[in-house]
């Protein structure tokens, strides 16, 4: 079919204010957040409706094209942009956004896919209600996206990742048949779970249109506190012993380098240090309290010789803005370190209890491929995800530079295999990840996907490329 009339019969469907075909224009919508990723799109599409959507992806299945869905667009796996040159439409679900019900009675709220993440947590805290998941790209990612790669986040400790707190989904398939499972019953065992399958597909199986989460009664309040270690093996053993002791309010806990503080200092993100003494290590801790703050903190102190022995110092915030503060720290850690310029980024997860071991070795390991890489481990330390990251020297070519990033991220993917842990905690496959899928997965657990797909998919329109080949 030739695009001029691709671009025609689209824009039927969709109306022309809805339709992007300018090289220039597609640019952003064509590269991934990190920039490894640039292949041309046909066109971007931007439905207002599950009718609209059903009817594209039913001319796309008739004629064979090739559709990439598409929300914030803020993948880091390459998931959410095209995988080949002028193959494929991008379909962004940026005006699919509302907000369509609160059931207080069933603690539940249905939104369309395209919803920021932000706006149902604000929308919700009006409402004295919580929604828990919580990440750094808050403001600008879509909830269809973020279960479409299983978003976790730094509350995944107490609530899970974003799999524990979906209800139901509705989804057009790759024939453009629409699947609604919108049940609010939490206990609905009436077949297979298609959400859960669904959930971690990464776009590859179904569009996800609407969707019905869990929600749960505002917290009073929050209590944080931010300490700092002398070693790793010290940090670690006072984390099982906080948790231990806030076992059912402890919502986050994050692991930080100290190299975070400084890049964040170095980069205008922070005016100087939090801590008067540096340490290696720090966690930022946050508590759900359904009680008064003020009691609760004088319990805190008193109770807090079952824990000192372990801490080098401790920060308390003692008001708002020195809480928000620290977690706006945790946010823009992530931005300071893209700014130190070539660098290296791994989702990870490691058994709590092998941690300590993992980072040794392979810090010793990565060392000796460029005694100048810096390491910036950071991360959800409450259940096991680490961002394995670091800064390579920059007056590396860019030619070693991929050469030395993927002898990095291959040694990484096995020491986790050593280690029983997963080369994918929280981000997906997508197309980076796609290598390390076939040599890690068995091949009968591959075997199974592929069926999965083609029963979902069965021309592979959708997403393609994205897992495995199809």
């Amino acid at each position: 079919m030739k695009t001029e009339q691709l671009f025609i019969d689209l824009s039927k469907i969709v109306g022309k204010k809805n339709i992007i075909t300018n090289a220039e224009d597609l640019t952003k919508y064509n590269n991934d957040w990190r920039g490894f990723y640039n292949n041309k799109s046909l066109c971007v599409l931007f439905p207002e409706s599950v009718s609209i959507i059903k009817k594209i992806v039913k001319y796309c299945y008739k004629k064979n094209i090739k559709i990439v869905p598409q929300g914030g667009n803020t993948s880091l796996t390459g998931a959410s942009v095209p995988t080949y040159n002028n193959k494929e439409i991008i379909i962004n679900f940026a005006k699919l956004n509302k907000i369509l019900e609160i059931d207080k009675s069933n603690l539940t709220i249905l939104v369309e896919s395209g919803s920021i993440l932000a706006n149902i947590k604000e929308y919700l805290d009006k409402q004295n209600y919580y929604f828990p998941i919580d990440l750094s790209s808050s403001g600008s990612c879509m909830i269809g996206g973020n279960i479409a790669t299983n978003a976790g986040g730094i509350n995944a400790l107490k609530y899970g990742s974003i799999k524990e707190n979906i209800i139901g989904l509705e989804i057009v398939t790759g024939n453009g048949s629409i699947i609604t499972s919108l049940s609010k019953m939490k206990k609905n065992n009436t077949g297979y779970d298609l959400k859960s399958i669904i959930c971690n597909s990464e776009g590859t199986l179904g569009l996800i249109t609407k969707v019905l989460l869990k929600i749960f009664p505002k917290p009073q309040d929050n209590f944080t506190f931010f300490v700092a270690y002398k070693d790793l093996q010290t940090c670690i053993k006072s984390f099982n012993q906080i948790r231990e002791l806030y076992y059912d309010k402890l919502e986050s806990a994050e692991l930080i380098p100290d190299l975070s503080i400084d890049v964040c200092v170095k980069n205008n993100f922070l005016k100087k240090h939090f801590f008067a003494n540096k340490m290696p290590w720090y966690v930022i801790y946050r508590l759900n309290l359904y009680e008064d703050k003020a009691l609760f903190q004088d319990i805190f102190e008193k109770k807090f010789n079952l824990i000192d022995k372990n801490i080098s110092d401790i920060l308390i915030p003692n008001s708002i803005n020195q809480e928000t503060k620290i977690w706006k720290f945790r946010d823009d850690l992530i931005e300071a370190y893209k700014m130190e310029g070539k660098i290296v980024t791994n989702d990870i997860s490691i058994p709590l209890n092998r941690m300590y071991s993992f980072f040794n070795i392979a810090e010793k390991n990565i060392k000796k491929m460029n005694s100048k890489i810096k390491l910036h481990p950071f991360g959800h330390i409450g259940d096991g995800n680490i961002h394995y990251n670091m800064i390579l020297p920059n007056d590396i070519s860019h030619e070693n530079y991929l050469k030395l990033r993927n002898k990095i991220y291959s040694y990484v993917n096995e020491l986790v295999e050593k280690f029983d842990g997963s080369f994918s905690a929280e981000h997906g496959i997508g197309q980076i990840k796609k290598n390390s899928l076939l040599k890690f997965k068995s091949k009968n657990e591959i075997d199974i996907m592929k069926k999965l797909k083609k029963v979902f998919d069965r021309k592979n329109i959708l997403n393609p490329g994205k897992i495995f080949d199809a």
